[in-house]
């Protein structure tokens, strides 16, 4: 009997140990209380509280319900620090609590002080550290958005204090907010400050516009600002800020006028800047002018200037090029053309895994040229090019765009 009493016990203390563990390893969630019993519990224990504004259609809800509230650092962070709250802002209290607490966006997580005034706001999906680290400046008197504001309404304005305020205001999804204060800020300094590393991350992380006279300064000078900040670090902020820009106007869809003045002067800042890879980035936006326009002449002698002039960023880039012209055009010369430059990318391209793609075009414009047996010859080697790059390990598998519901709440059909 002492035998199996003593089995017993040791069976039990294990399926309580492994009870336990779980407990700790997932933030213990007071799930859809009233508000007023939330604050009464936090005003006892003397603990802020944390809530996850969630809806039951947000996927990026349930992730981090399922990956990131499970993970132990931080479950061990908010069942220490927070009385935590798990809210459905679509049924009972939490419809007018959306409202109170201008929530616009899912998931949105807020941090309320003792006394139940929010203080800090965190919105989207993040990964376990990245979401730790956003709320652990919540529980700091120096980085919670609360402070922050108040520092920024008293007039402080220093470089390092700006880049943690405009962090917390994209963190709380303040797009307009946001917007607002980083132009002022930016559109106030020198050219010197410009310069300065303390702006640096501003620069870095909110100057978006390339048409704005800092940026483009910043562009014609950057051979200082790579003295005090890495140079590579700047190559990519700069070009990717241009060709990002660039990228916006080639999917204008027409819901608003099309920003014509701010395509012209970055167009002809790009002619006359000097810098190094202005001619690949004019390639591109004068591309995608042409294209928008529907002017076929102009834009077929652009690409071909592109691809003569090596001026092309990738094989992928003369296939996407090809492919347009095979698809929209109904002219011989136009394909010739077309045929041209994928010859042109396949004796460039050395790695295999891109070779499909150049050779299926390939396969497809012989065919409209009246090439029948080229048309094959080149289809054969798509797929012995294809098959090579599988057993190396290197195909490229084309991947469904994903849709996650999240964020913005969706639109209600008629």
């Amino acid at each position: 009997m002492k035998i199996i009493s003593r089995t017993v016990v040791i069976t039990f203390a294990l399926m309580l140990s492994v009870s336990m563990q779980a407990q700790d390893d997932h933030i213990n969630f007071m799930s859809q209380p009233k508000w007023k019993k939330v604050l009464k519990v936090a005003q006892k224990q003397n603990k802020p509280i944390f809530v996850d504004a969630y809806t039951t259609w947000c996927g990026p809800c349930k992730i981090m319900d399922r990956d990131v509230f499970t993970d132990k650092e931080v479950a061990d962070f908010f069942n220490d620090n927070f009385i935590s709250v798990k809210m459905d802002m679509e049924k009972g209290e939490g419809i007018q609590l959306k409202t109170d607490w201008n929530i616009k966006a899912f998931p949105t997580f807020l941090y309320f002080n003792a006394n139940g005034e929010l203080i800090h706001r965190v919105v989207g999906a993040y990964g376990a550290q990245e979401f730790l680290s956003y709320s652990k400046m919540a529980v700091n008197d120096n980085l919670m958005a609360v402070n922050l504001q108040k520092r920024y309404d008293a007039g402080e304005r220093g470089g390092a204090f700006m880049y943690e305020y405009l962090v917390s205001l994209r963190l709380g999804y303040h797009k307009a907010l946001e917007a607002k204060v980083s132009g002022d800020y930016l559109s106030a300094l020198s050219n010197e400050e410009l310069l300065k590393e303390e702006n640096w991350n501003i620069i870095k992380h909110f100057m978006k516009d390339p048409t704005l006279k800092g940026f483009q300064y910043l562009v014609t000078h950057k051979d200082q600002l790579s003295k005090v900040i890495d140079s590579e670090d700047v190559e990519s902020k700069l070009f990717n800020t241009i060709d990002k820009q660039i990228q916006t106007w080639s999917y204008w869809y027409g819901d608003k006028p099309f920003e014509t003045k701010k395509e012209d002067n970055l167009l002809k800042f790009l002619q006359i800047s000097g810098y190094e890879k202005a001619p690949v980035l004019l390639g591109k936006l004068l591309a995608n002018k042409y294209k928008r326009l529907e002017d076929k002449e102009q834009y077929l002698a652009i690409l071909d200037h592109i691809v003569k002039f090596n001026l092309a960023e990738s094989s992928g880039s003369i296939v996407n090029y090809a492919n347009s012209i095979i698809n929209t055009y109904k002219s011989e010369t136009a394909w010739a053309k077309a045929l041209l430059w994928l010859n042109i990318a396949e004796a460039k391209e050395t790695r295999i895994e891109h070779k499909p793609a150049i050779l299926t075009a390939k396969s497809k414009v012989l065919a409209k040229l009246g090439n029948k047996t080229e048309a094959e010859i080149a289809a054969l080697a798509a797929k012995k090019a294809d098959k090579e790059a599988e057993k190396a390990g290197t195909k490229i598998h084309s991947i469904p765009a994903m849709k996650m519901t999240g964020m913005t709440t969706p639109k209600k059909s008629n």
